[in-house]
């Protein structure tokens, strides 16, 4: 005979993340957003700042994903996930090639241009804190100045006095 078991609130929310960290990110779908994320959502990533609520994430992501549609992340590591209670952390890896419009939604400098051909591709370390199965907060590390320093907007050169 079968057994159903009903999944652990964990394991619940590392289904809500792993599904809006491949469509959101990993596809640009901001409609997934809607589906995933609380209203009072809020979205902490180095290379993009603070973002509250669900209409600044979504335009967030479609500025992004114009500039780099290749961007493509996965998860990285052994352990890519995990979750305890209401908290889900992630390991991943991404990159992608600027090859759409100008961008300057960076912490410092811009991309002034359009298509400049460059490539980026960085690590980061995400905690996602989720309430009654929908995402609340996602807080990421990131290797945001690898992704400048690859964009050419910081020199790969240390100061030395």
């Amino acid at each position: 005979m079968a057994h159903n078991r009903e999944q652990s609130v964990p394991e619940k929310n590392k289904h809500v993340v792993a599904e809006y960290t491949s469509e959101f990110w990993g596809k640009g779908n901001a409609d997934v957003v809607d589906v995933y994320c609380s209203d009072d959502f809020v979205s902490d990533c180095p290379l993009h700042g603070r973002r509250q609520g669900k209409a600044q994430v979504k335009r967030m992501i479609l500025d992004f994903r114009a500039a780099f549609p290749d961007f493509t992340i996965h998860a990285y590591g052994a352990i890519p996930m995990i979750a305890e209670q209401d908290y889900v952390v992630v390991r991943w890896i991404g990159g992608g090639t600027h090859t759409g419009p100008a961008f300057d939604d960076l912490p410092i400098g811009r991309l002034s241009g359009p298509n400049t051909g460059r490539k980026i591709q960085f690590s980061g370390t995400t905690i996602y804190t989720l309430r009654d199965g929908k995402i609340i907060e996602e807080m990421a590390e990131e290797g945001a100045l690898t992704a400048l320093q690859q964009l050419g907007i910081l020199s790969g050169e240390s100061a030395s006095n």
